[in-house]
Protein backbone atom coordinates (compact mmCIF):
# COMPACT_ATOMS: atom_id res chain seq x y z
CA UNK A 1 0.00 0.00 0.00
CA UNK A 2 2.56 2.11 0.64
CA UNK A 3 4.37 1.66 -2.69
CA UNK A 4 1.08 2.52 -4.56
CA UNK A 5 1.10 5.90 -2.26
CA UNK A 6 4.50 6.36 -3.15
CA UNK A 7 3.82 6.01 -6.49
CA UNK A 8 0.82 8.38 -6.77
CA UNK A 9 2.71 10.74 -4.75
CA UNK A 10 5.39 11.17 -7.31
CA UNK A 11 3.01 10.63 -10.06
CA UNK A 12 1.86 13.92 -9.21
CA UNK A 13 4.33 15.87 -8.37
CA UNK A 14 5.66 15.03 -12.08
CA UNK A 15 2.28 16.21 -13.49
CA UNK A 16 2.32 19.38 -11.01
CA UNK A 17 5.49 20.36 -12.94
CA UNK A 18 4.83 19.39 -16.18
CA UNK A 19 1.99 21.42 -15.92
CA UNK A 20 3.70 24.42 -14.15
CA UNK A 21 6.17 24.26 -16.69
CA UNK A 22 3.87 24.57 -19.71
CA UNK A 23 2.09 27.16 -18.62
CA UNK A 24 5.57 29.12 -17.49
CA UNK A 25 6.77 28.54 -20.81
CA UNK A 26 3.51 28.51 -22.60
CA UNK A 27 1.87 31.71 -21.28
CA UNK A 28 4.97 34.14 -22.31
CA UNK A 29 5.87 34.59 -18.47
CA UNK A 30 9.82 34.23 -18.80
CA UNK A 31 11.33 38.12 -18.12
CA UNK A 32 11.88 39.56 -21.70
CA UNK A 33 14.82 41.91 -19.47
CA UNK A 34 16.91 38.92 -19.61
CA UNK A 35 16.88 38.85 -23.68
CA UNK A 36 18.48 40.71 -26.07
CA UNK A 37 16.02 42.63 -27.88
CA UNK A 38 15.36 41.62 -31.66
CA UNK A 39 15.44 44.61 -33.85
CA UNK A 40 12.81 45.02 -36.72
CA UNK A 41 14.85 46.47 -39.05
CA UNK A 42 15.86 44.58 -41.77
CA UNK A 43 19.70 43.88 -42.89
CA UNK A 44 20.66 43.19 -46.42
CA UNK A 45 23.19 41.24 -47.79
CA UNK A 46 25.55 42.87 -50.42
CA UNK A 47 24.52 40.25 -53.18
CA UNK A 48 20.47 39.82 -52.37
CA UNK A 49 19.63 36.75 -55.04
CA UNK A 50 17.80 38.61 -57.88
CA UNK A 51 14.50 37.13 -58.27
CA UNK A 52 12.07 36.39 -61.67
CA UNK A 53 10.50 39.85 -60.60
CA UNK A 54 13.73 41.64 -61.18
CA UNK A 55 14.08 40.49 -64.63
CA UNK A 56 11.18 41.16 -65.17
CA UNK A 57 11.17 44.73 -63.72
CA UNK A 58 13.94 45.27 -65.87
CA UNK A 59 13.21 44.16 -69.00
CA UNK A 60 10.24 46.63 -68.40
CA UNK A 61 12.47 49.45 -67.78
CA UNK A 62 14.18 48.66 -71.31
CA UNK A 63 10.86 48.67 -72.89
CA UNK A 64 10.05 52.19 -71.09
CA UNK A 65 13.21 53.56 -71.99
CA UNK A 66 12.79 53.01 -75.69
CA UNK A 67 8.67 53.36 -75.32
CA UNK A 68 8.33 49.71 -76.69
CA UNK A 69 7.49 46.33 -75.91
CA UNK A 70 8.53 43.19 -76.43
CA UNK A 71 7.16 42.74 -80.21
CA UNK A 72 9.85 44.88 -81.10
CA UNK A 73 12.33 44.29 -79.07
CA UNK A 74 13.95 41.15 -77.86
CA UNK A 75 15.44 42.19 -74.19
CA UNK A 76 17.77 39.70 -72.41
CA UNK A 77 19.02 39.93 -68.58
CA UNK A 78 22.53 38.29 -68.84
CA UNK A 79 23.63 38.93 -65.04
CA UNK A 80 21.65 40.41 -62.16
CA UNK A 81 24.37 41.10 -59.04
CA UNK A 82 22.34 42.72 -56.40
CA UNK A 83 21.30 46.04 -57.54
CA UNK A 84 23.00 46.06 -60.45
CA UNK A 85 22.42 44.11 -64.28
CA UNK A 86 23.77 43.81 -67.24
CA UNK A 87 22.28 42.12 -70.64
CA UNK A 88 21.37 42.92 -74.30
CA UNK A 89 18.72 44.64 -76.53
CA UNK A 90 17.91 43.25 -80.08
CA UNK A 91 15.70 45.04 -82.31
CA UNK A 92 13.40 42.34 -83.23
CA UNK A 93 12.72 43.75 -87.25
CA UNK A 94 16.48 45.08 -87.24
CA UNK A 95 19.27 42.91 -89.22
CA UNK A 96 22.09 44.78 -88.05
CA UNK A 97 23.27 43.56 -84.54
CA UNK A 98 21.88 44.85 -81.53
CA UNK A 99 23.46 46.37 -78.16
CA UNK A 100 24.26 46.15 -74.28
CA UNK A 101 22.50 47.85 -71.31
CA UNK A 102 23.25 48.26 -67.70
CA UNK A 103 20.46 48.82 -65.08
CA UNK A 104 20.61 49.81 -61.85
CA UNK A 105 18.34 49.45 -58.98
CA UNK A 106 17.75 53.05 -57.27
CA UNK A 107 15.33 53.96 -54.69
CA UNK A 108 13.21 50.55 -55.49
CA UNK A 109 13.21 50.58 -59.21
CA UNK A 110 15.21 49.90 -61.85
CA UNK A 111 16.95 51.93 -64.20
CA UNK A 112 18.89 51.94 -67.32
CA UNK A 113 21.81 53.45 -67.02
CA UNK A 114 23.30 52.88 -70.34
CA UNK A 115 22.27 51.27 -73.60
CA UNK A 116 24.36 51.33 -77.02
CA UNK A 117 27.62 49.16 -77.94
CA UNK A 118 30.67 51.23 -76.64
CA UNK A 119 31.78 51.64 -73.10
CA UNK A 120 29.78 53.91 -70.80
CA UNK A 121 30.71 57.31 -69.64
CA UNK A 122 32.60 57.33 -66.29
CA UNK A 123 29.60 60.25 -65.57
CA UNK A 124 26.74 57.70 -66.31
CA UNK A 125 28.13 55.01 -64.09
CA UNK A 126 29.30 57.09 -61.40
CA UNK A 127 25.90 57.79 -59.18
CA UNK A 128 25.35 54.12 -59.24
CA UNK A 129 28.26 53.14 -58.16
CA UNK A 130 28.72 49.88 -60.22
CA UNK A 131 31.00 46.93 -59.44
CA UNK A 132 34.68 46.59 -61.55
CA UNK A 133 33.44 43.19 -62.26
CA UNK A 134 30.25 44.22 -64.26
CA UNK A 135 31.98 47.32 -65.99
CA UNK A 136 35.79 47.40 -65.85
CA UNK A 137 36.26 50.56 -68.37
CA UNK A 138 34.77 53.70 -68.74
CA UNK A 139 35.57 56.96 -70.79
CA UNK A 140 36.30 59.99 -69.48
CA UNK A 141 35.44 63.26 -70.46
CA UNK A 142 37.80 63.51 -73.30
CA UNK A 143 36.71 60.18 -74.42
CA UNK A 144 39.69 57.87 -73.75
CA UNK A 145 39.08 54.62 -72.16
CA UNK A 146 39.84 54.29 -68.66
CA UNK A 147 39.96 50.97 -66.31
CA UNK A 148 38.38 51.12 -63.01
Amino acid sequence: MWKTAFISLVGLIVLAAVGFGAYFFGQGKISTSVFPTISSSPTFSATPAPTVDDESAIKQAVYTKFNSDATKLNVTVSKIDGNYATGGIVDVGSEVGGGYFLAAKWQGNWVIVYDGQAHPTCAQIAPYNFPVTMVAECLDASGKVVKR
